[in-house]
């Protein structure tokens, strides 16, 4: 057994750099965990994510699918591309490849230690099995999926009819605390402010904030212990658990999740509904006849897909691992960059455009190239509940009203943006005649 590979594909020195410089490093400067709006800014006026672009579709051109070695500020790494590679990776998890590489495992460790997403062996298949077990109760049509329904669509019927980026992610927090703690935690803003404190103090090289931790892993244990039955912490007492499980952690990545990345995942949705009438149009008329459900999924979807919240999924190998016939040592990152796969004109001619019915009469739903909830044993277990709360914020709001957005150059005639500054984006919603 080699201590590395000779056979798999090596990048330059030069591709490498620009690979470190124009993908790795503005992936960790934005912040892993809460974006930095100035950096956000810096990086789109320096038309940053172009360059990524141009230079990961010369990579792929020359080197294939992959895998390709390529050094991330000196460390060898290995780059793939493409639904069979990707296949390889995320159904082969979290052994060999684990979700835990560095810089996510010790920033993740400073506000959710105990977390299902860097979690490995006995402990991942625990916290999996209690949030699968939890968050099945939100599925189908029992007392608590009708409650996530009923909390979506009051919150979103009552929003107002200006808005901007902070109100409408106060009212999809409010719907998170309630669906996740209860009506309890309806108006309780301090433990969300608190928990977008301690993701953007454990972005790198941040050290956290254990204080802060603290006190809002205390407000969790007391909103848990006086759950609403029909709460998801109120699904505690019947979902299989051990020493090992922590339940509250868990419920820390159900809060931002559902919180924050659902909600700028939204407001893309109606910015991208604004300015594409026709869709727009479908969307509303299928709400009119009560069969709107996968057209919303759809749209949902291709928010997701042309911006993913997460740039790039990285994994580590836990071990020596044969692959094209070659073995790769432990300890070996792989990443797989979302922004481009998404956006991979070359194996999809219309990927830079918002096309909803790929998902519904397409195959995209299937293709291992899109991975905004990621694929395989560690794909996202929250992902219907996501999808089911989506879908009823935009029936509540598009069934009786219409969004018009600024500060978004989304023209339906020409490729979209390689990015969206969410915070930029403000929208109207106009009553429907």
């Amino acid at each position: 057994m080699t201590s590395r590979t000779v056979g798999l594909p090596h990048t330059t020195t030069l591709e490498s750099l620009r690979f470190t410089t124009l993908v790795a490093l503005p992936n960790v400067a934005e912040g892993l965990f809460s974006r930095r709006p100035a950096v956000t800014a810096a990086l789109n006026r320096a038309g940053v994510a172009r360059s990524a672009h141009r230079l990961l579709t010369a990579l792929h051109r020359r080197y294939g699918d992959g895998p390709i070695w390529v050094k991330v500020g000196g460390k060898p790494t290995l780059l793939v591309f493409g639904p069979d590679q990707i296949r390889f990776v995320l159904s082969h998890a979290p052994e060999p490849f684990a979700s835990d590489p560095e810089p996510k495992l010790s920033g993740m460790n400073k506000f959710q230690p105990h977390a299902l997403t860097i979690s490995r062996g006995d402990h991942w298949s625990d916290r999996r099995r209690f949030t699968e077990a939890v968050l099945a109760q939100a599925a189908g049509s029992g007392a608590v999926a009708h409650r996530c329904d009923t909390v979506a669509d009051q919150e979103a019927r009552a929003m107002p009819d200006n808005l901007d980026w902070p109100w409408f992610h106060s009212v999809i927090q409010r719907i998170a605390r309630r669906i996740i703690l209860g009506d309890n935690a309806a108006d309780d803003q301090k433990i969300s402010a608190q928990l977008v404190t301690l993701m953007a103090k454990a972005n790198p090289p941040g050290r956290g904030d254990p204080e802060i931790l603290d006190t809002f892993l205390t407000a969790l244990s007391r909103y848990a212990q006086a759950a609403d039955a029909h709460s998801l912490v109120g699904q505690f007492a019947a979902a299989p658990a051990s020493d090992v499980t922590y339940p509250t952690h868990q419920v820390i990545h159900w809060m931002f999740a559902m919180g924050d990345t659902l909600a700028i995942n939204l407001w893309r949705c109606l910015a991208l509904l604004a300015t594409h009438t026709e869709i727009l149009l479908n969307a509303q008329n299928a709400i009119d006849e009560h069969s709107a459900h996968d057209y919303l999924v759809g749209c949902l979807s291709e928010a997701m897909r042309l911006w993913p919240s997460t740039p790039v999924l990285a994994r580590t190998l836990t071990g020596p691992t044969k692959w094209d016939g070659e073995i790769v040592p432990a300890g070996t990152q792989v990443m797989i960059v979302n922004t481009f796969n998404h956006r991979d004109t070359s194996r999809f001619p219309g990927a830079d455009q918002f096309n909803p019915t790929a998902w519904t009469q397409g195959a995209a739903q299937s293709s291992w190239s899109f991975n905004f909830f990621s694929h395989g044993p560690q794909a996202c277990p929250g992902a219907d509940l996501a999808l089911r709360i989506g879908v009823a914020v935009l029936t509540a709001v598009l069934g009786e009203r219409s969004p018009a957005a600024t500060g978004a150059n989304l023209d339906p005639h020409r490729p979209l943006p390689r990015t969206l500054d969410h915070s930029r984006v403000g929208i109207r919603l106009r009553r429907r005649p």
